[in-house]
């Protein structure tokens, strides 16, 4: 918003900002800036996380489990992973 803000003296007869006045509104300003940055930053995580889990979604199709119930935790599908790719390698 570019509005004054309210007890923000901008056109006051006497030349210039209260003391205490013009600074609310810069404290909005940065206040709102941060706040953008901030969901920007929240939104960048929850795509690299979907991203991440979708990876993980993915090795776990590939992985051979004997236990097709229950889902692989991340700590799991690793282990499984460095175990099914030593497998593979002494087969070489």
């Amino acid at each position: 918003g570019g509005g004054s803000s309210p007890g923000g003296a901008r056109g006051a007869a006497g030349g210039g900002r209260a003391r205490g006045g013009g600074g609310a509104g810069l404290r909005a300003q940065v206040s709102g800036v941060q706040k953008q940055r901030r969901l920007a930053a929240n939104a960048r995580e929850r795509r690299r996380m979907h991203g991440l889990n979708h990876a993980f979604d993915q090795l776990r199709n590939v992985i051979p489990s004997f236990n097709n119930d229950k889902k692989l935790s991340k700590y799991e599908t690793l282990q499984m992973a460095q175990i099914y790719i030593s497998a593979l390698a002494e087969l070489l």
